[in-house]
């Protein structure tokens, strides 16, 4: 199953890298599609992201 889910994150660095924006939407247990920052105050953004949950049980 897909899902779309708006979440928000930390950037130690600025601007954040790729890998690091990947592996947070892991950490909220999601893998991603596709993503998207939406939004940006300082070192806070808010991602758009689809994708499978990650561990779903079938």
């Amino acid at each position: 199953m897909v899902v779309s889910k708006t979440i928000k994150i930390k950037s130690p660095l600025m601007p954040p890298k790729v890998d690091f924006i990947e592996k947070e939407i892991e950490k909220q247990g999601i893998e991603a599609l596709r993503w998207a920052i939406v939004e940006a105050n300082g070192n806070e953004f808010i991602i758009s992201v689809s994708g499978r949950i990650l561990n779903e049980i079938n």
